[in-house]
């Protein structure tokens, strides 16, 4: 699987990207367990998510179908 670099990173986020890149498959298994044992969701699984900086998460963070934005 691939990951999609959205806007202008800092050079860190290479490395970062490469990182999840690489456990992309063990993290969502482990997103759609959460959801069925934690949350009772039973039947679905994680298609895909958005990583911000912790940072930028205390601000605004909106969703859609198609993607997220930090306001």
């Amino acid at each position: 699987m691939a990951v999609e670099t959205i806007g202008n990173p800092p050079p860190e986020a290479n490395q970062l990207r490469a990182e999840v890149e690489k456990q992309l498959p063990e993290i969502i298994d482990s997103f759609s367990q959460v959801l069925q044992e934690q949350f009772g969701f039973e039947g679905v699984r994680v298609g895909g998510f958005t990583l911000v900086p912790a940072e930028e998460a205390a601000n605004s963070i909106s969703c859609d179908e198609e993607s997220c934005s930090i306001g």
